[in-house]
C-alpha cells in the first residue's frame, strides 16, 4: 500500500483550488450552468428520490464536470491550462494536442461514467433501505416499526457497508484516466480495504468542512423565511443556486486532493 499523509494531500487540494480560483471560475462557469440547470429539471419533476430519471437527466451535467476535474488534474499533473496555447512548432503543437484531447476524453467519459453508476447505486442502497410498502421520501414509522432485525439483517448491512467503501478506490479512476495513468497500476498501489479507508479519508476532510459550513450558513439564512407554507420559491431558488455551486467546490477540491494523493503514489517508486 503506497503510503501517503491524508492532511497534507487534503490541504494541498485546499490551496490550489483557492490559488487558481481565477482559472477554475472561468473553466467551471459554462458547466456550472448546465449542472444547474439539470438539477433544477431534476427538483421541479419531482425525480429526487427517482434515481434512473434523476441521473438521465444528470448526464449532460456529469460530462460538464468531468470535462472540468479532467482538465484540473493536467494543470496538477503535467502544468497544462485551458484553452491550448500553441507554441509555433506545429509538429509539436499536434503531438501535444493529441495527447491532451485523449486526455481530457478519458478523464471525461471516466468521471460521467463513475457519477452515473454511483447514483444508480446509491437509488439501489436507498430502496433496499425503505421499508416495505413505503413511499420515497417519506418513511412509514409503524411499518419500520414492524420490520424485524435480526442477526443476519445486522450481518447483511455490515457486509454491504465495507464493499461500498472497498469501492471507494473505483470513484478516482477518472483522474489516472485524465493524467495518462495506468488504472489498474492506481488500483494496485492502493493496497487492501486500508487503502480504501484512507482514500475515504482524504474525501472527507476534502468535503466536509465545506458541506458543513454550507449546512450552517443556509440554515441561517433560511430560518426567517420558513412559514407553515413551506419557504417563499424565490428562497428555495436562491439555495438551490448555491446548493449547486458548492456541490461544484466540494468535487474540485477532493479532486485536487485525490490527484496529490495519486501522484504520490506514482511518484515514491
Amino acid at each position: 500500500m503506497a503510503s501517503y499523509n491524508v492532511t497534507d494531500s487534503a490541504m494541498k487540494g485546499y490551496a490550489l483550488v483557492w490559488n487558481e480560483r481565477a482559472y477554475l471560475f472561468r473553466l467551471a462557469i459554462f458547466p456550472l450552468l448546465i449542472k444547474f440547470v439539470c438539477a433544477m429539471t431534476v427538483i421541479i419533476n419531482g425525480f429526487e428520490f427517482d434515481f434512473v430519471k434523476q441521473a438521465l437527466l444528470m448526464l449532460p451535467s456529469y460530462f460538464a464536470d468531468g470535462w472540468v476535474m479532467s482538465h484540473l488534474v493536467r494543470l496538477i499533473y503535467l502544468g497544462q491550462r485551458w484553452p491550448f496555447r500553441p507554441t509555433g512548432q506545429p509538429q509539436n503543437d499536434m503531438a501535444m494536442l493529441r495527447d491532451r484531447a485523449g486526455g481530457i476524453m478519458a478523464g471525461t467519459v471516466s468521471f460521467a461514467l463513475i457519477e452515473f453508476l454511483k447514483t444508480g447505486m446509491v437509488g439501489f442502497m436507498f430502496v433496499g433501505a425503505m421499508p416495505p410498502g413505503s413511499v420515497p421520501g417519506q418513511v412509514d414509522v409503524a411499518a419500520a416499526a414492524q420490520t424485524p432485525t435480526n442477526l443476519a439483517t445486522a450481518l447483511a448491512g455490515l457486509g454491504l457497508l465495507a464493499v461500498t467503501i472497498w469501492m471507494v478506490r473505483y470513484l478516482w479512476l477518472y483522474i489516472p484516466a485524465a493524467a495518462g495513468f495506468s488504472g489498474r497500476e492506481f488500483l494496485k498501489r492502493v493496497g487492501g480495504f486500508m487503502g480504501s479507508i484512507r482514500l475515504l479519508g482524504v474525501w472527507m476532510v476534502c468535503s466536509i468542512p465545506i458541506l458543513f459550513l454550507f449546512i450552517l450558513v443556509a440554515s441561517a439564512f433560511m430560518s426567517p423565511f420558513h412559514t407553515a407554507a413551506g419557504v417563499p420559491p424565490a428562497v428555495d431558488f436562491i439555495m438551490n443556486t448555491f446548493r449547486v455551486a458548492i456541490i461544484m467546490i466540494t468535487t474540485l477540491v477532493s479532486t485536487a486532493g485525490m490527484a496529490y494523493v495519486i501522484r504520490n503514489m506514482f511518484d515514491e517508486k
